[in-house]
């Protein structure tokens, strides 16, 4: 991973001697298991899977004000049961979770390596989430990150300028973007442009084609807070240059019920010019209608110190697919914690319409209701 050095070999332009290097290890253990409903014949009822991560983080290096921080955390995968033998997952997958060293001074911050680049105001929906690969309704969701370098510099507390470069591992070709955020008249503003070429990263989005795309996104509070973000996609292609644009607008309140009831609501719109790419997974959604119109919310609330119990939902207008995804957490200890989490989806149209958020089909495809339980230990 040759970026990782970039930030040290930027270090050594600062000639005076380096202070002590520090460490910490930090890791958990999670294990999760769940009976699926209804799993398709030929396929197992039981989906499950178990994660070890360790790493070690802190200080490299320090010089006359300049310093070196670094993370190299890893990863190791497990899965078994429906989703291995549907080709959702692997069986097994030994992999960096984060890998970067970070070169910081003053109002400049550069990293390289393997590092999450997120940013965007929405929170179920994420058209500005180029690089997101999470899981918003799962179990501690976190984005795996990409290999890549990213410069930001601070103006003061809240205002940015960032660019970033990450390598598409296909000939030479690199995804780079710029960006910047602050406030405007009371509003959180932010705007991006990224230069997309064809890639094989292929857990991203819209990998396989080549993308100028630009967005912005606000977010403020009046009595609740609302945020707006959007995307608009232009795709080169021989002769023509076809279009897709995303937006989501977006509210939340935490109602005095208890200790408090946070309720989050967003509504998501993506349109498209009929020419443009549509990656494979996503054709047979899209082949009838060049619009989506979807709606997310989220309920969340603590019960004492030790629970907090959540619920999603998602619903999409046009296939008339929902799905619902409650959880609720229990915290064992101040490092473990244990949750109980389901899922249950249905077609308003019809059991067996083709839908986004359930698919009722003779092959696995993760909409299946489920009922499980995971266990996620610090330490």
């Amino acid at each position: 991973m040759i970026l990782l050095v970039l930030p040290l070999f930027l270090l050594l332009f600062c000639p005076s001697p380096a202070r002590a290097f520090d460490y910490d290890f930090e890791g958990r253990v999670k294990a999760d298991g769940a009976h699926v409903f209804n799993s398709p014949p030929g396929y197992d009822d039981f989906d499950r899977q178990a994660e070890l991560r360790l790493g070690v983080l802190g200080n490299a290096l320090q010089r006359d004000g300049w310093k070196l921080d670094y993370e190299m955390t890893g990863d190791v995968l497990h899965v078994g049961g429906p989703r291995v033998q549907a080709g959702l997952n692997d069986e097994f997958k030994a992999e960096f979770f984060r890998a970067w060293l970070r070169l910081d001074r003053d109002n400049l911050k550069v990293r390289g390596g393997r590092q999450k680049i997120l940013f965007g105001a929405g929170t179920i929906f994420r058209p500005l989430g180029f690089f997101d690969t999470r899981d918003v309704s799962g179990i501690v969701p976190e984005t795996k990150g990409v290999d890549g370098v990213r410069s930001t510099w601070f103006f003061d507390e809240t205002t940015l300028m960032e660019g970033w470069a990450v390598p598409a591992r296909k000939d030479d070709r690199v995804v780079w973007g710029l960006r910047g955020e602050g406030f405007i008249g009371g509003l959180e503003t932010g705007v991006v442009f990224q230069y997309h070429p064809k890639t094989e990263l292929s857990d991203l989005p819209n990998f396989a084609s080549e993308l100028y795309q630009m967005g912005y996104h606000v977010k403020g509070e009046y009595a609740i807070g609302y945020w707006n973000e959007s995307r608009l996609d232009v795709e080169s292609q021989p002769g023509r240059n076809p279009l897709r644009f995303e937006t989501v607008f977006g509210a939340d309140y935490t109602f005095a019920l208890g200790q408090g009831l946070h309720v989050a609501a967003e509504y998501f719109v993506s349109a498209r010019e009929k020419e443009i790419s549509i990656p494979p997974e996503l054709q047979p959604f899209v082949v009838e209608h060049r619009a989506v119109h979807q709606v997310g919310v989220s309920f969340d609330q603590p019960v004492g110190i030790d629970i907090v119990w959540r619920v999603f939902g998602f619903y999409d207008v046009r296939d008339g697919s929902m799905q619902i995804v409650p959880q609720i957490e229990y915290a064992v200890t101040n490092q473990a914690f244990l949750y109980l989490h389901g899922r249950w989806g249905t077609n308003v149209n019809g059991e067996d319409n083709i839908g986004r958020f359930f698919l009722k089909s003779s092959a696995f495809n993760g909409t299946e209701p489920e009922l499980g339980a995971a266990l996620v230990v610090y330490f």
